[in-house]
């Protein structure tokens, strides 16, 4: 009787702990990712399907809103064709979606895997990762995912961007090298520029007569009115902003003040160049050359300025923004593209565009009872001709291939723009495409992306890459920069937009040295400097 009572007692011990087991990690712990599917016969390591019958993998993701629904996209019904692999979506707006992913993570109530574009944050995916409640990547790589193996063979470097500070692989990247070599261009009124009988500016002293010239010649868009504005731009912004202008005085910006100048950190709001840049808006400001509206006009104002087609209409002499086509819908015949302007001391740089790559765009949790299908199905989206259909829409809907193997857009039809196509059965911008050098070489492009490349050559000869890359950093690196960088970057654009608009620089320079540093500047750039030291010595 003690006996049986002794084997009653382990089965029911053994019951309880498979039943534990089968719930799927829901409250963080990690599964082995060599554990085998529910019934290994239905998993196929190579080849479509990847299961014989079909699977449900629960996925979160951020839905822009001019995208359906996925499920309702023909990309995802096609995917969930070949593989078996059906998708349960969990979609949240953009808007929405950081205090979404904070309350999955808060509840542990998690979804198999994060999908898209920028998921999670570097910092989101290190700490998750070090949590346990994102799984390693690297073994599952190696078994179940060829094409990004190979991705990882012919790009390393995107391998040591993806390495945590602990050695694992937590997510799979998105990259775009169809992606543009420089952000922003600088544009000016050729119509313009012959009534006040001006050549094309090709110095900040040359800018300068210009804009004055413009202000000072009444009318010149001929519509009765004194409505005028010889230059505009968007305070700080990453495309019609004015940090690739400053190179004309030896220094680039960007929004993270961060420069990396042969292999050191420099804080670049505290760079004498910075200080004589900041001096010559001041001067434009000053003069009414200069859009008094600069540092607080949203993107709809800005666009409902720069955006007029017909000459009666345009009441901006120069401007800056992505190029003509994307501006004003055409190659507008009144405005053109210069060059770099070249500053007092010759100077003339201008920024490289940062943010082709994307170091999350996938990632699997601790929940996900069957990992490898889910890296098998992520490891679809590196085939190319899923990564064209994933990014720039369906074969025969948005896009095709000519009779030479290259990847034509489909003309719209009335009332339809390609961004239309591109979004009415693919998930475009929001997915996880993998755009390589050699894939864009196979793109026959529109309009405006072929005005783009003609405007990236025009820049090319001046492009200086001071850009900060996109490594990880410790959770205690992260947690300090947290503390500091918010109110030194706010102060610094506090202080910028005064000056440029107010003045004071001189007389107020070195107290804004002094408080830079009272707010630890210091210890954010040697935070910034450690992490680039071990990112660049490791293998």
């Amino acid at each position: 009787m003690k006996k049986k009572l002794i084997s009653f007692t382990l089965l029911v011990t053994l019951i309880f702990t498979l039943t534990l087991t089968g719930c799927g990690g829901k409250k963080g712990g990690q599964n082995d990712v060599t554990t085998a599917t529910n019934n290994e016969e239905n998993f196929n390591e190579e080849g479509l399907p990847i299961v014989n019958e079909p699977v449900t993998i629960k996925m979160a993701s951020s839905k822009k809103p001019y995208v359906r629904p996925f499920d309702e996209l023909k990309f995802f019904q096609e995917l969930e064709e070949k593989t078996n692999v059906k998708i349960e979506w969990d979609l949240s707006p953009g808007e929405g979606w950081t205090e979404k992913k904070n309350l999955i993570f808060a509840s542990n109530d998690l979804p198999d895997a994060f999908y898209g574009s920028w998921v999670l944050s570097d910092d989101e995916v290190l700490r998750y990762g070090l949590q346990g409640l994102l799984i390693p990547l690297e073994d599952l790589i190696e078994k179940h995912a060829p094409n990004v193996k190979k991705m990882f063979e012919d790009y390393p470097e995107y391998k040591k961007m993806l390495t945590a500070p602990d050695g694992h692989i937590y997510s799979l990247p998105r990259l775009d090298e169809s992606s543009p070599l420089t952000n922003d261009v600088l544009m000016i009124n050729k119509t313009w520029l012959d009534k006040v009988g001006k050549p094309i500016p090709t110095t900040t002293d040359e800018f300068y007569e210009v804009l004055k010239a413009f202000k000072e010649h009444k009318d010149l868009n001929g519509n009765g009115m004194d409505d005028e504005i010889p230059f505009t731009f968007r305070g700080s912004h990453h495309i019609s902003g004015i940090y690739s202008l400053m190179g004309s005085f030896g220094i680039l910006d960007n929004s993270k003040k961060i420069a990396v100048v042969s292999d050191k950190i420099e804080f670049i709001a505290i760079k004498p160049e910075y200080k004589e840049a900041v001096k010559y808006f001041h001067k434009l400001f000053t003069e009414e050359l200069a859009d008094e509206e600069a540092f607080t006009q949203d993107g709809s104002v800005y666009s409902a300025k720069v955006s007029r087609t017909k000459p009666e209409e345009q009441i901006i002499g120069a401007l800056t923004g992505w190029g003509l086509v994307q501006t004003f819908g055409d190659r507008n015949e009144n405005y053109v593209v210069i060059p770099p302007l070249k500053g007092p001391k010759g100077h003339q740089m201008w920024n490289k565009r940062d943010g082709t790559f994307s170091k999350c765009s996938f990632v699997i949790t601790s929940a996900c009872k069957n990992p490898e299908i889910a890296m098998r199905w992520a490891n679809e989206h590196y085939e190319s001709d899923i990564a064209y259909q994933e990014y720039y829409g369906l074969f025969d809907v948005a896009i095709k291939k000519n009779d030479e193997g290259k990847i034509e857009f489909i003309q719209p039809p009335e009332g339809k723009n390609l961004s239309n196509l591109r979004h009415e059965q693919s998930p475009g911008q929001n997915g996880m495409h993998f755009l390589t050098k050699d894939m864009v070489q196979n793109i026959k492009y529109s309009e405006k992306d072929i005005e783009k490349k003609e405007c990236d050559e025009i820049y090319e000869p001046y492009v200086v890459d001071t850009n900060y890359p996109q490594i990880y950093m410790t959770i205690e690196e992260n947690e300090e920069l947290a503390t500091i960088k918010t109110d030194v970057i706010n102060y610094v654009k506090e202080m910028t937009a005064k000056w440029m608009m107010n003045g004071g620089i001189d007389e107020e320079w070195d107290t804004y040295i002094k408080k830079l540093k009272q707010m630890k500047m210091d210890k954010m750039i040697t935070i910034y400097q450690n992490a680039y030291d071990r990112y660049i010595s490791s293998k």
